[in-house]
């Protein structure tokens, strides 16, 4: 459009924002006003950067999608990082979250978990998407999470001058490597596919009528679609490279179209070739020769939301199944009791049930004395031999704290366990002790109740020395009190191997009565 100059010539006329009263948007210039704020226009972008053509292909296919697939844009959130490319969800006239930076991804994942009906598309950067929060990028791909990534990729961190970022092609030059990179860069179209992507596709700036298609066809899909565009960096990265050779070095807008165009002169489409080979080629000037673009992967697979529904669908019909198991079993005849907080810590080795224990407690106090329990544990790396605890807290009330303050009991069964705990144990406490594994000092506390049982002699007597737990078990119950004896016989028969729970209730029993001659021992003394 042109207007006529005092001299009868003419001259370009400029369209621009002005500014618009508060509350107002300003309309009529631009056919996308209505999902633009107006009011935060014009944009800070350099001229002859791809943005604003990046920009204007998302409205155009949000705008097709609400038309002729009847998408209801209130529905639709937008989230971007850090950089350049994340002033794009500040510009559109809908739900946006401009997040921290690296932090797009989770926060567009926190939003897709908690209203799964929301539309929500990332647009961000290369910095911020495969280098800041590569590793989110790659976790969600792997979880195949119901969202578009669209990423903008000009080879460089541009807003912050030009250094070099994870998709900065080997060989070119950037503000931290004037003579070259001498680092190899991600491949995104390969990365998001390895990761688990579903949809991923490939376009420059300057094919916009192919970006428009392909947004159209991302955006409605479930599953994780990713879209990498390639844009010129006008102002860092195009100075520093041969693409925009002859230019006028200061002419922003004009090195970066003739960078566009030769984007999209080295561009050769290949759709369905494998990610792999999508690769961006370029000499050792670091001029690009060659990029492959195209919709490389489209694949129909359970998205998150649906393979988690399909999980818990599973679940339900294996609780179904339990809960018959549960209700046919023999009720047991307990009378309700008041029990005050009570806090136990197990410790020994591993291979010592020192965590099978722990659950049994639980197990007898939640489900067959009614009372309310949690159970932690903690244990070394070592497969077996290495240190072994678990804590159980006991009481009538609702537990509001898991983790143990004051234990009140303790059951040890190595010198270790002993040396790391019993110093926490409270006055007046209960202390538990595998006699056969651990020795006493002579500074022992003489402020808590401290008693012996050959456990696992017990156990190996009975021909299985893994049972000295249960042995413990069951001289807990007769000194401690807590719980009813038959609500541990039963927890343990159902958490121990079928062949062995005689055996353990066995056991079981032997070690309730030596804790009940115990008790008589200490009552006489």
């Amino acid at each position: 459009m042109t207007t006529k100059g005092l001299k009868g010539k003419s001259k370009p006329r400029i369209m621009t924002y002005e500014a618009a009263p508060e509350g107002d948007w300003v309309t009529g210039l631009h056919p996308m006003d209505d999902l633009l704020r107006g009011e935060r226009l014009p944009h800070i972008w350099c001229q002859g950067c791809g943005l604003g053509t990046a920009l204007t292909s998302f409205i155009s296919s949000l705008k097709w999608l609400e038309k002729n697939q009847g998408w209801d844009l209130d529905k639709v959130a937008v989230v971007s990082g850090i950089g350049c490319t994340g002033r794009i969800a500040g510009y559109v006239r809908l739900d946006s979250f401009h997040t921290t930076h690296g932090r797009a991804i989770p926060f567009a994942t926190g939003l897709k978990i908690a209203n799964p009906e929301l539309k929500v598309i990332v647009i961000s950067g290369d910095g911020d998407i495969a280098g800041i929060g590569g590793n989110h990028f790659i976790h969600a791909a792997r979880r195949n999470l119901g969202i578009t990534v669209v990423c903008v990729n000009n080879f460089n961190y541009g807003m912050t001058g030009g250094q070099v970022g994870p998709t900065t092609p080997h060989e070119a030059r950037a503000v931290t490597a004037q003579y070259g990179n001498y680092e190899y860069p991600f491949n995104l179209p390969y990365l998001a596919a390895a990761s688990g992507a579903s949809f991923v596709a490939r376009w420059t700036v300057l094919h916009a009528r192919q970006l428009d298609w392909t947004l159209r066809k991302a955006l409605p899909r479930a599953g994780f679609s990713f879209v990498e565009i390639i844009a010129p960096c006008s102002t860092a990265y195009s100075r520093w490279n041969p693409d925009g050779k002859g230019l006028d070095p200061e002419n922003l807008r004009r090195r970066g179209l003739e960078v566009m165009k030769h984007y999209q002169l080295v561009g050769r489409t290949e759709h369905g070739i494998h990610p792999k080979d999508a690769d961006v080629k370029v000499n050792e000037r670091g001029e690009v020769l060659e990029i492959i673009e195209g919709e490389f992967l489209i694949e129909d697979k359970p998205d998150f939301e649906e393979a988690m529904a399909q999980r818990v669908d599973l679940a339900e019909k294996f609780w179904l199944r339990e809960k018959e198991t549960l209700d046919s079993r023999v009720e047991l005849s307990l009378k309700e009791r008041q029990v005050p907080r009570k806090e136990i810590q197990l410790g020994g080795f591993g291979g010592q049930g020192i965590m099978s224990a722990g659950k049994i407690i639980g197990m007898a106090a939640s489900v067959y004395n009614k009372l309310e329990a949690c159970f932690t544990q903690s244990y070394g790396p070592e497969a077996r031999g290495g240190a072994a605890g678990s804590q159980v807290v006991i009481s009538s009330k609702p537990i509001h704290h898991p983790h143990l303050t004051k234990p009140t009991s303790m059951i040890i069964m190595s010198q270790g366990a002993y040396e790391k705990y019993v110093q926490a144990l409270a006055p007046g406490g209960i202390l538990l002790l595998d006699s056969e594994l651990v020795s006493l000092p002579e500074d022992h506390r003489e402020d808590i109740r401290t008693f012996g049982i050959p456990a696992t002699k017990i156990a190996e007597e009975n021909g299985n020395n893994r049972a000295a737990n249960t042995a413990m078990l069951g001289f807990w119950s007769a000194v401690e009190g807590i719980l009813e004896k038959q609500a541990l016989e039963q927890a343990i028969a159902e958490s121990v191997p079928p062949k062995t729970v005689a055996l353990n209730l066995e056991v079981f029993q032997q070690g309730y009565e030596q804790g009940l001659e115990a008790i008589q021992q200490e009552g006489s003394e």
